[in-house]
């Protein structure tokens, strides 16, 4: 992936995104990131992100407090990019959704953050460092060749040592995994470090991986110096971060955007999506998925791979 330069930002605005930057832009004043300039929004998505909204990107016109301040959004866009049991394993460990998010516009405008998180972290530049992140084993399959795969997300990882997140309290998850990450030649993340105090919690040296890259991870066994919310020690996994390959390989022949963007953005449809949200929060039984959901999340994420072809 080629360092992004002013034709692939020309290109950006030709998508959904970018067209979204130039009609809604806070104003015309950029910024250098990353040796180059880009736009307050841009800045605005990644801090919404990772939990500092400065009211530009999500406003008060167009939603109401309970988005536009958000601390926590990332936990249902986790969700949304997650595998298929990511809306269990958050209500389980009583992590609550943001169903304020699930409506066609805050839909569009997730898409919209993914592409711009991308268009930061593509600057072509070696990951010379490793990162180290709890997860949860469910997220992590076995193929049948022997080989572990982890569910492609976007995904938070830091510089700190695995004793040091255990002890800021990510290790609250069940079935607790912690993976080690080594970067090669064009694996794509963002690091965090580089915005300075412009995210919530600049202490943690956090590194966003991005959703793509290849993931192919190495099981060490079980470490009983980490333990998961449920008592049981953590499953330790080596991972190895490759380029993407071509985002066309996570999408079907008659899968062009117009297509997806209908299927995602139905209204019915994503009313029924709203309500199981809305359900995630309340205590008792995991409630039922409405009919066609796990087909929805995939054509969601199938929309973004479409955004993100039109400009890599």
């Amino acid at each position: 992936m080629s360092k992004i330069g002013k034709d692939v930002l020309i290109n950006l605005l030709h998508t959904n995104a970018g067209k979204e930057v130039a009609r809604k832009s806070i104003s015309h004043d950029t910024v250098i990131k990353f040796g180059r300039t880009v736009s307050d929004y841009m800045i605005s998505a990644e801090k919404y992100y990772t939990g500092k909204p400065d009211g530009k990107f999500f406003t008060s016109a167009e939603f109401g407090d309970d988005v536009v301040n958000a601390k926590k959004a990332y936990i249902t866009i986790n969700t949304l990019m997650g595998g298929e049991t990511a809306e269990l394993n958050r209500f389980n460990e009583g992590k609550k959704q943001l169903p304020g998010l699930i409506t066609p516009l805050g839909l569009t405008k997730i898409v919209d953050m993914v592409v711009l998180l991308f268009a930061f972290a593509n600057t072509g530049e070696a990951i010379t460092y490793e990162t180290v992140r709890a997860c949860r084993q469910s997220e992590i399959s076995e193929t049948k060749d022997g080989e572990f795969v982890i569910v492609d997300a976007l995904a938070s990882t830091t510089k700190l040592s695995i004793e040091e997140i255990m002890n800021l309290g990510y290790g609250d998850k069940n079935h607790l995994a912690i993976c080690r990450y080594h970067f090669h030649t064009g694996a794509v993340a963002l690091d965090m470090e580089k915005f300075g105090t412009d995210y919530l919690k600049p202490e943690e040296k956090e590194v966003l991986l991005l959703t793509g890259n290849k993931l192919q991870a190495k099981c060490l066994g079980y470490d009983n110096r980490y333990r998961g919310k449920d008592g049981e020690p953590a499953l330790m996994y080596d991972v190895d971060v490759y380029e993407p390959d071509a985002f066309y390989w996570n999408l079907d022949e008659g899968d062009d955007n117009e297509t997806l963007r209908a299927k995602v953005l139905d209204n019915d449809t994503v009313g029924k999506v709203r309500a199981f949200y809305e359900a995630l929060n309340v205590d008792g039984d995991f409630p039922e998925m409405p009919n066609g959901y796990k087909e929805w999340k995939h054509n969601f994420q199938k929309l973004i791979f479409s955004e993100l072809n039109k400009i890599f």
